[in-house]
């Protein structure tokens, strides 16, 4: 075993290896695996029956776009935990450490999708310009395309700050991804 898989136990004077690879992150069970599933399908069913209401509802444009934006990209992040979810499941490797992922998916692609939402409309369309002027579907893909691939987005988002502006020191139990 390697040093990563293992560790020593000291019992009765007599040292016993243990096999601590499964302990971090042991598979999720059946109960696991239906909660969560349950939970996938009742949030989609949220996230695509708000997203047709949104179209009806009697806001401003402006406010109607926003939410358009911010359930595209929630919608788009619940994409990705639900293939992610249906690959893990489908070769039984689902894991319990991946459930809070499949669980905040969803709202971090709502997150960046706002803020690529502000960052586009500020830098490529002009200030005076109203909703009317706007494509609301362009708008709405491409806050789900932010949600399906919030991972490289997220990173391309502190790429582009880090030009910007100044780079902040890594903090001693800082893990980057990369």
């Amino acid at each position: 075993m390697s040093k990563e898989t293992q560790t020593e136990k000291v019992k009765n004077n007599q040292t016993v290896a243990l096999d601590t690879s499964r302990l971090s992150s042991p598979h999720v069970g059946p109960i696991g695996f239906l909660l969560t599933a349950v939970y996938l399908i009742l949030l989609s069913i949220v996230l695509v029956v708000a997203m047709v209401k949104c179209w009806a509802l009697s806001i401003s444009d402006e406010g109607r776009l926003l939410f358009i934006v911010v359930l595209a990209g929630a919608l788009g992040g619940q994409v990705r935990s639900l293939r992610s979810f249906a690959w893990y499941v489908g070769n039984k490797e689902l894991k319990r450490s991946w459930l809070t992922q499949y669980i905040l998916t969803p709202f971090v692609g709502a997150i960046l999708a706002i803020i690529s939402y502000f960052i586009i409309r500020g830098a490529f369309c002009p200030a005076n310009s109203s909703v009317q002027q706007i494509n609301v579907y362009g708008f709405a893909g491409l806050a789900s395309l932010v949600g399906i691939a919030s991972e490289p987005i997220s990173l391309k988002l502190k790429q582009v700050a880090n030009t910007l502006f100044t780079k902040p020191i890594q903090g001693k139990d800082s893990k980057p991804q990369e």
